[in-house]
């Protein structure tokens, strides 16, 4: 049985807990949070041992989820690497690739396995786009939320929009060409980027088109992808995504337009990750799957870093 803790109780790290006691793999050892009644509400309703620090819990499990803010993770997450403590991080990873990049490096030199919180990769929706990619050309975003106040220590670019440019990378195959990335970003109800929308070229030939936003009237996750021939519709809160393929016409006259769904069941993302994140602890860092490394999460954040310094500077 793996021993694992979590750090942070939230609304995030909550989940986690959840999802570790419904594993039958795992011992949940206990969890720290540093908010005294928010900690004891949640070791009486889950039975749970509260932790007075991380070094402490650090000492008694083989693995740890990092689910606190943003710009805690780096030294968080520090703390557990050099406890020999495997680690998975909600994303993102850190504020900038710097700060992954030190996550990744202990990492690295300790042996141990580093997960990233990327949940999009496991949604059945995604799956089906991955499966259908051809040579995408282009690609539009939507990612919209209502407001909340978890999150909003780091801009909407590291809060929501670094889930698409994740998915971006892999379905392009290639990384955005950073000098001729486009970017314009506002802020409306909190001192950093609270709407932003975003222009990425591809090596490849693709442009991409990211739009996020942390203060909509509805919540909205939804990808369109066109290549020859095809056009791809997915609604990731629906895992349905929608074919719309050109059908060569025999004699010549019109190409009609067929149409075919594909209704993935409903996963559980949270569910998922934790269960990737412990069987590689027990593979010791061998298992394949669409899981998201420390290295990979720090590509991701090379081209928040762009961002962020295209829209800081204004140059649209």
């Amino acid at each position: 049985m793996t021993k694992i803790g979590v750090i942070g109780a939230g609304v995030l790290g909550c989940h986690h807990i959840r999802k570790c006691l419904a594993r039958p793999d795992v011992d949940l050892v206990g969890f720290v949070e540093l908010r005294t009644p928010r900690a004891g509400e949640v070791a009486s309703r889950h039975g749970l041992r509260r932790f007075p620090d991380v070094e402490t819990l650090a000492g008694e499990v083989d693995g740890m989820i990092v689910a606190t803010p943003s710009s805690t993770h780096v030294e968080i997450g520090g703390i557990c690497l050099d406890a020999g403590v495997h680690l998975l991080v909600e994303k993102p990873l850190a504020e900038s690739s710097e700060g992954g990049r030190v996550l990744v490096e202990k990492a690295r030199g300790k042996g141990l396995v580093l997960h990233v919180g990327h949940s999009e990769a496991f949604n059945p929706a995604f799956g089906t786009l991955m499966r259908s990619a051809d040579k995408p050309r282009f690609m539009e975003i939507h990612r919209l939320a209502e407001f909340t106040p978890r999150g909003t220590d780091v801009s909407v670019i590291l809060d929501l929009m670094v889930h698409d440019i994740h998915l971006l990378r892999r379905l392009c195959g290639d990384a955005p060409l950073p000098e001729r990335i486009a970017a314009t970003g506002v802020s409306v109800i909190t001192d950093d980027v609270d709407i932003a929308n975003v222009r990425l070229p591809f090596s490849s030939g693709c442009v991409a088109n990211l739009t996020a936003s942390r203060i909509s009237a509805r919540r909205m996750r939804k990808l369109r992808m066109f290549q020859h021939d095809a056009y791809f519709s997915a609604d990731f809160d629906t895992c349905r995504v929608e074919e719309y393929r050109l059908k060569r016409s025999e004699t010549g006259g019109r190409f009609p337009v067929m149409k075919t769904e594909h209704t993935g069941e409903e996963s559980d993302a949270l569910a998922l990750e934790v269960e990737a994140f412990v069987e590689d602890i027990r593979l010791c860092g061998r298992r394949e799957g669409v899981h998201t490394t420390g290295e990979e999460a720090v590509e991701v954040l090379k081209v928040t870093d762009a961002i962020l310094k295209k829209i800081h500077s204004g140059d649209v």
